[in-house]
């Protein structure tokens, strides 16, 4: 199979090493719950998407995870997103965790490490809306967040 331009520019934006910022900054402003781990695979669909990464920027003390739920827009077709981006999640996650920018514990736990990352230019509305995003899921673990979302495996 010959790949085409497009193809080559899709790889190149959805590398690892681009997503890498967006993962830590969700994690390092997540609160620690068991199986957090679960949530990174919702990470990457939310913040990519434009309707949903515009409400995550967005995002202030009076908004909660039911209300972003609440328009349909924001939420219809994470399972594909999810499933479209699983591989880069995995990939991601574990660069982060093999260059100690995490750690994830026996529990599934999903911890940031003191170390930072260099910023990368254009990415900071995507930085932004991952910690938004772990302000949502604040009081939530993971089944719940998933139950709210309609999805029953991943």
């Amino acid at each position: 199979m010959k790949l085409t331009t497009t193809d080559h520019l899709h790889t190149l934006h959805r590398s690892p090493l681009i997503m890498a910022p967006i993962l830590l900054a969700f994690y390092r402003h997540l609160q620690e719950t068991k199986n957090n781990i679960l949530l990174s695979y919702l990470v990457l669909p939310f913040v990519l998407h434009e309707s949903t990464a515009i409400y995550l920027h967005r995002v202030n003390d009076r908004y909660s995870l039911r209300t972003m739920c609440s328009d349909k827009t924001r939420v219809a077709g994470v399972h594909k997103r999810i499933h479209s981006l699983r591989q880069v999640t995995n990939v991601t996650l574990m660069n982060l965790v093999n260059a100690g920018y995490l750690i994830i514990g026996d529990d599934l736990i999903v911890r940031a490490t003191k170390k930072t990352f260099p910023p990368l230019n254009g990415m900071v509305q995507q930085v932004a809306s991952a910690r938004n995003l772990a302000k949502l899921f604040e009081n939530s673990d993971a089944p719940h967040v998933y139950k709210l979302l309609g999805i029953a495996q991943l």
